[in-house]
Formats: C-alpha cells, structure tokens, sequence
C-alpha cells in the first residue's frame, strides 16, 4: 500500500521541462518524448503504440543544474556541405544530411575491422565477422570527404584496433599531409606495449595524441570489461609512450558497481604521470552493441554522477563548478575542465561555470579555428622549459572559458590535465535534438558521415540502425515514424 502511495505521489510531482523526439527500443520507429523532472531527476519519457511506454533516468539528482546547463551552448555552426537529402527525417537520413545542424569538431576514421580483444561491452562488435580493412585509395578519398564536408577538423583514427595495421604509420602521414593537424589514435595499447620500435614510427609520422583504453587500476576490472587481465600491460604502454614523447589520455569506460568506484584512482594515476598523461576522457558505459539490455536507474551513469564522484573521490580536491558543459547545442551532451598542476603539488582549474556564463551573455563565442589551434598546441607532448611561451598567457588562447588570470602558457602546456565525459546515446536515451548537434562523427569507406550515436546504435536485441549492404554501403533500416 505504501509504495503505491509512493507512486501516486511521484506522478503527482512530475513536471515536464522539454519536448523532443526518440526511438522505440523495440522497433526503432521515431516517437515523440517528454524530458520530465520527477523528485529531482530528469527522465525521458517515451510510447510506442505497438511496444508501450518507457521511462529512461538521463540525469540524476540535481535538475537544478540540468535547467542551468540550458543556458550554455550557441547554435555552432552547419557542416560545409549535406553529403544526402532529408527524406525520412533523423536519424534515418545520415549522410550528413541537410537537417545536421553542427559541424563536426571530431571525425573518426575507422581503418580496421579486425581486433586482438573480444570486450564484452563492445558496441561496434569488433572481431566478429569478415575483416574490412579500407585500403590506402580508400582512405585517401575519406580524408578528402571530411575535408570538403566539415574541414580540417580533428581526426581520431579506431577499429576494430587500428594498430594490427602494419601501414598504420603512412596512414597518419597521409592525414597531415593532407592538412589535418590534430590526428588521434584510440587504442588498447597491447602492441605499444611491446613494439616500440612501431611506436617511434608513429611519433615520426605526426601523430599527435594516443586515446588509451583504461578502465581503472585493477585487473578484476579488466577481466569484467575487457575479458583479461591488462593492467601490467597499459602501464607499460604508457611507460613506451613517455619514452617516445607522445601525450596520453586515459579513456575509461564506467560500469556501475565495477569501476565507478575507482574515479578518483584513475584520476590520481594520471596526476602522478603529469606532464606525459595530458588528460581523462571517461565514458558512461551505453547499452547498444554486444550490451543492449534496458537496464534499471541503479545501471545508469549520468552527468551528474561522474561529477559528483571527481568531487567526492579526490577529498575535495575538485568542485563543481570547475567543470563546464559543452558549448554548442546539446550543452548536456558532455563536460569538461582544464586543470593545471602546481610545482607545490597541487591541481587548480582554469576554467569556471560562473566565469562561461557571464562570457557567453557579454557575447564571447568560442570559434572552430580557436578551439581547433588550441586543442592542436595542447595535445601535443611539451617539454619543460624554463622560458615561457612568447610571454603569453592562457587568457587568449583557451577557448572554454576565462581561465585564472596571467597563468603562464607555458605551464599548462607541459602540466595540464583535462577531465572530461560524454555519455554516448544508446535506444534507450536517445535524444533526436540531441543528435543533430553532434559534432562527433564517423566517416565510412563509401564516404558517407554519420554522427556517432547514430552510426552504432542498436535496437534492444542489439541490431543495428546502419547495416551495411554486399558493397559496403550503410543503409538505415526500414523502420517507420509514429
């Protein structure tokens, strides 16, 4: 009886705060959605007519601040040039089509099917099937794509994994030469651990930045995500990479009650790696690919969650507001904060919520070129120099915010720390006004771009949206709109 008076009251205390669209689980067919406040949390609301209704926690805790978060974020600007035409409406034209309305400020560029894992959580299902590996005409022709489409944007080479391939060195090259500045590479770091000689290579061919997997400080860990023990192995691709001087950024994948604990230990890893480890990109775990089950709210990470454990796991060391959200539309799409370690030892924030909020009202807008010429000086490994920088100062070449006034350059080139987190959208989530912000997109081997959501998302028994035809083409289901 009391729990049913609970529900009652929960009902009573619902409030709608938004209105957009989403996908049926089931059937993938486009329906409407409500974003509801219910005793403090915001959830997506969603019904079928033929699977019923659905109600999917997307932040947890503290709608006070999802409402703040609206404030943040301009419009961005379009891709360069529509690749398809808006027939069916998103997410079924992908393309980019005409409706995508951001420009992509990360492309990856998958050059391998094949992978030396089996994860368990894997949503692109890497390893299973007949390996697609696009050869270098190929690829030539997809980084020419994204150049006439969105521009020199960053690329971030993937997989599969992308260092079973042995060319892997010449791809990279081609990139910059073709005038991409800022190239990535997401890997498990099982060959950097052992191989580095083909590390040098990459370092020589222009490489800017390794995304190493690393999903906490303990094996049980790794066994439960990606099937293993790796731990020994990722210090030691680390340890190659320091030798090589290439900067590192450590990507976890957060799964409740399996590593969500070890925030602040990742964190602290990478603070006693400063200036080689340059920042922490973690990644709420989404149930699509090899993990499609609807889970219960107790099997979400939200936003909220991951801020409250930087803050809670680090002794105080971090506060909320050093964390912004992101500044184009879809601002509860991710966060980030610049940080910066002091020769006492100590990790202080260049960046605060107050400080974007009263820039964007007095009309500072962060540009693509500063984001991108910044991003690009940043990633890159800088050794320690007892002269700073031309004299300068962060206040203006950081794009996210006013930082701390008159902090040398120099010092946050070679002891900055990024902390950020993007919770990919799975069925269950997914926002369609969302998406047609994302600015993080794919580009295929039959040049077509796809935001990334949308390129790997599943139905509930894990069938994918884009499937790809007997020439390699990805076509969107035939599903239908409600």
């Amino acid at each position: 009886m009391r729990s049913l008076q609970r529900q009652r009251s929960n009902i009573g205390m619902e409030q709608i705060i938004g209105e957009t669209q989403s996908l049926c689980p089931k059937c993938m067919s486009r329906i409407p959605a409500a974003k509801v406040e219910q005793d403090g949390d915001i959830y997506l609301k969603k019904e079928c007519s033929l699977h019923g209704s659905f109600n999917v926690l997307i932040w947890r805790g503290d709608a006070k601040s999802y409402k703040e978060w609206e404030q943040f974020g301009n419009d961005g600007c379009p891709p360069i040039k529509p690749l398809t035409s808006a027939k069916r409406g998103c997410p079924f034209d992908c393309g980019l089509c005409p409706s995508h309305e951001v420009n992509a400020c990360t492309m990856v560029m998958e050059v391998t099917s094949k992978c030396n894992l089996v994860c368990p959580i894997c949503f692109a299902d890497s390893g299973n099937g007949s390996a697609q590996e696009p050869d270098m005409d190929t690829l030539k022709e997809m980084f020419k794509i994204v150049l006439e489409t969105v521009g020199p944007c960053t690329i971030q080479i993937s997989g599969g994994e992308p260092t079973l391939r042995d060319d892997l060195p010449r791809i990279v090259a081609m990139g910059r030469e073709m005038g991409f500045d800022h190239i990535l590479l997401n890997t498990n770091g099982i060959r950097f651990a052992k191989d580095n000689e083909y590390l040098h290579k990459l370092k020589d061919s222009g490489l800017s930045a390794v995304y190493l997997q690393f999903d906490g400080v303990s094996d049980d860990v790794y066994r439960f995500i990606r099937g293993k023990n790796l731990l020994e192995t990722k210090v030691q691709a680390i340890d190659n990479c320091i030798q090589e001087r290439i900067g590192v950024v450590l990507v976890p994948v957060l799964i409740p009650k399996i590593n969500d604990h070890q925030v602040g230990d990742i964190v602290r890893f990478a603070k006693d790696r400063i200036p080689y480890i340059k920042g922490i990109h973690f990644q709420p775990i989404s149930y699509m690919g090899r993990y499609p089950d609807m889970q219960l709210d107790k099997d979400r990470i939200t936003i909220p969650d991951v801020l409250n454990a930087l803050c809670e796991q680090t002794d105080g060391e971090f506060k909320l507001e050093d964390f912004l959200p992101r500044g184009v539309k879809g601002s509860h799409c991710s966060f980030s904060g610049l940080f910066v370690l002091r020769k006492d030892g100590r990790i202080i924030p260049l960046n605060n919520l107050s400080d974007r909020l009263v820039s964007q009202q007095r009309g500072y807008q962060v540009t693509e070129e500063s984001s991108r010429q910044f991003m690009s000086l940043y990633w890159r490994f800088h050794e320690e120099r007892n002269e700073p920088v031309s004299g300068a100062c962060c206040g203006s070449l950081d794009p996210p915010a006013k930082p701390v006034s008159g902090y040398p350059f120099e010092r946050i080139l070679t002891h900055g720390l990024t902390i950020s987190c993007m919770p990919f959208q799975d069925v269950w989530n997914i926002d369609l006004e969302r998406l047609k912000g994302c600015c993080g997109h794919v580009v295929t081997s039959n040049k077509q771009i796809i935001p990334f959501c949308a390129l790997y998302l599943t139905d509930a028994n894990g069938q994918r949206l884009y499937i790809g035809d007997q020439n390699g083409n990805l076509l969107c289901r035939d599903v239908a709109s409600q």
